[in-house]
């Protein structure tokens, strides 16, 4: 009996992931192809939490961010993802937990973004805080004088989760979503492994 016992506090152990300082505890239950993810505020205090999943082998499902407040001592689901038979399914998330106790939940269905006239013609750049790539290239742009627009999706999520919709016809089921996400004037390109082959495209698009 025993034994049984330390096995399963050792699976449990093994599936849990902390992150801002044991806040926000984040954890996976997996049932067949479906990989469903909860948030729980192990504090006293209610918590703005921005959760944002970067995945491969999964449906497209983990391109939208999700921005919820979560009461204290509650564990929410968050998502689920579908594992893609023909693909190695894994995942890497963005986790940012704010402490205000006043809410910064959006209401995605009465707050409008005009977002074709925010991307018309322009390079946009959206970006993560975690992600390095991000950052080489903003920077990039800056030192060149390159025109460009950015949004980090933590700040604007709500901006992203419309451009996301507004490139839907763009995507399939096996779109991989990977940041930084550049609309460059009227394309998507998602992430880069050259940042020069990069830079030239972006400096040769009419």
């Amino acid at each position: 009996m025993k034994l049984k016992v330390i096995i399963f506090l050792v699976s449990l152990f093994a599936c849990q992931l902390y992150a801002q300082g044991e806040k926000i505890l984040i954890t996976e239950k997996k049932r067949g192809k479906r990989v469903i993810l909860f948030a729980e505020n192990v504090t006293k205090d209610t918590l703005n939490v921005f959760f944002m999943v970067n995945s491969e082998g999964y449906r497209r499902s983990a391109d939208k961010p999700i921005l919820k407040d979560i009461p204290p001592t509650t564990k929410i689901k968050l998502m689920t993802l579908i594992e893609l038979s023909t693909v190695e399914s894994k995942y890497t998330y963005e986790l940012i937990v704010n402490d205000n106790k006043k809410s910064k939940e959006v209401d995605y269905e009465n707050k409008i973004v005009d977002i074709e006239n925010v991307v018309k013609d322009k390079l946009v750049i959206f970006t993560l805080r975690s992600c390095e790539k991000c950052k080489v290239l903003l920077s990039k742009l800056a030192i060149n004088r390159v025109p460009f627009q950015s949004y980090d999706i933590a700040e604007d999520p709500l901006r992203y989760r419309q451009f996301m919709r507004y490139i839907e016809d763009e995507l399939t089921g096996t779109s991989r979503i990977v940041f930084p996400v550049i609309w460059n004037k009227d394309h998507t390109i998602f992430g880069y492994d050259d940042l020069e082959i990069l830079f030239s495209q972006l400096q040769t698009a009419k």
